[in-house]
C-alpha cells in the first residue's frame, strides 16, 4: 500500500518512511514519503489503526554527499 511517493510541485519528498502493520494476511508495508517528519503523525493516524504497528523505518529520501562529515555540514 502507497500513500505519496512525490510531493506535487516538490518532486521527490525529503523523507520516506515505511510502517509496518499486523494482518491476518501477514506483515502489510505502508510506504509515506513526507517533506516535514511533523507529516508523519497525521498519516499515521490515520490508519491503518495505529495499535497493529509494528514499527516505522524513516529514511533520509534524498541524495546525498556520503564523504560529508557532521563538521563540514556545519560550515556550509
Amino acid at each position: 500500500m502507497t500513500d505519496v511517493l512525490e510531493k506535487p510541485g516538490l518532486g521527490m519528498a525529503r523523507w520516506k518512511a515505511v510502517a509496518e502493520y499486523r494482518s491476518r494476511a501477514g506483515i502489510v508495508d505502508v510506504e509515506y514519503a513526507v517533506e516535514e517528519l511533523e507529516e508523519l503523525h497525521d498519516l499515521i493516524e490515520r490508519g491503518p489503526d495505529w495499535n497493529t504497528l509494528i514499527k516505522i523505518t524513516v529514511t533520509f529520501n534524498r541524495p546525498v554527499c556520503e564523504l560529508l562529515t557532521i563538521e563540514e555540514a556545519a560550515r556550509l
